[in-house]
């Protein structure tokens, strides 16, 4: 499929993208390479200009809606509390009212919403806002969810219960879509990747899959206080400097074992050195190999 706003260039350009029932798929790209627009696409809010979305029935056999989605804003009703909100999302869901309070309540103990589930929405903190829309998506079990950004503004806590929350989502048969530059968070609960870049889709897969292809480099990132004269031509067996810079890059296949020798370069050349982070290849590395380019950070 593909789609564009107005007379602007095509936003998403012939994406074949399956979201299959009892996985969680991935979206991993910079800002404005498409990933919400395709999300926005799933759901049916946004047609393609060419192509087709197929989507699950509106509803279900049991009457529940089948899609679940929480996108970049938020729209609640300011003056009610958190509770009332969800409630009436899941009964416009198709939940029964008993039905409706049960799973709403179950949600907001998992995300930890306990203590702001009755004030007014517009009492609401920025994280207390997305752990509401996650109930409000999540709450009436759909077929399909879709999930832009849903870790901003999560604490580590709430985090964890939403990464348990999608895996049980996925064992009952549930098909998830999530976008996010939480790479921990993707790594974690992803059965299969997209790398999404300047609209197109360019590689996916599972996550070891597209690992094996980028080959097992890690990254050295040398923060140096004092810079020499001239840096070493050698930084030992199997070691290359990619990037020369306020940091130096370095990669490897050796893993952390090439840190002394790459030490023991820079200092008898007379470097300084105040900090060191080693990076094991990842999403990140993932996304360097397949575009070229850095994910935002």
């Amino acid at each position: 499929m593909t789609f564009g706003y107005g007379s602007a260039s095509a936003s998403v350009v012939q994406v074949d993208l399956e979201v299959c029932p009892g996985e969680i798929v991935g979206l991993v790209g910079r800002n404005g390479a498409g990933k919400s627009t395709l999300l926005r696409l799933l759901m049916g809010e946004l047609t393609p200009t060419e192509g087709t979305v197929m989507l699950p029935s509106p509803r279900g056999l049991d009457g529940r809606v089948a899609i679940g989605y929480v996108g970049e804003e938020t729209a609640h009703f300011e003056a009610i509390s958190g509770l009332d909100n969800a409630c009436f999302f899941a009964r416009a869901a198709g939940l029964g009212r008993r039905a409706a309070s049960e799973a709403v309540a179950e949600h907001v103990n998992l995300l930890g919403l306990n203590d702001e589930a009755a004030d007014r929405v517009s009492t609401y903190s920025f994280g207390a806002r997305r752990k509401l829309l996650l109930v409000e998506a999540l709450a009436h079990r759909p077929r399909l969810v879709l999930l832009d950004e849903p870790t901003a503004g999560l604490d580590a806590g709430s985090r964890d219960a939403l990464a348990r929350l999608l895996r049980v989502r996925r064992g009952e048969g549930s098909g998830v879509a999530v976008a996010s530059h939480d790479l921990h968070f993707l790594t974690d609960i992803a059965d299969r990747i997209v790398v999404v870049h300047r609209g197109r889709v360019i590689a996916e897969g599972p996550l070891h899959e597209l690992l094996a292809t980028v080959g097992s480099l890690t990254r050295l990132e040398i923060t140096l206080e004092a810079r020499p004269d001239r840096l070493p031509e050698d930084f030992g067996p199997e070691v290359e400097l990619v990037r020369d810079g306020k940091e130096l890059v370095l990669e490897t296949t050796r893993g952390q074992a090439a840190l002394p020798d790459v030490w023991t370069a820079l200092v008898a050349a007379g470097a300084r050195i105040s900090g060191v982070v080693v990076r094991e290849p990842g999403l990140a590395e993932v996304f360097r190999h397949f575009t070229g380019e850095e994910l935002d950070s």
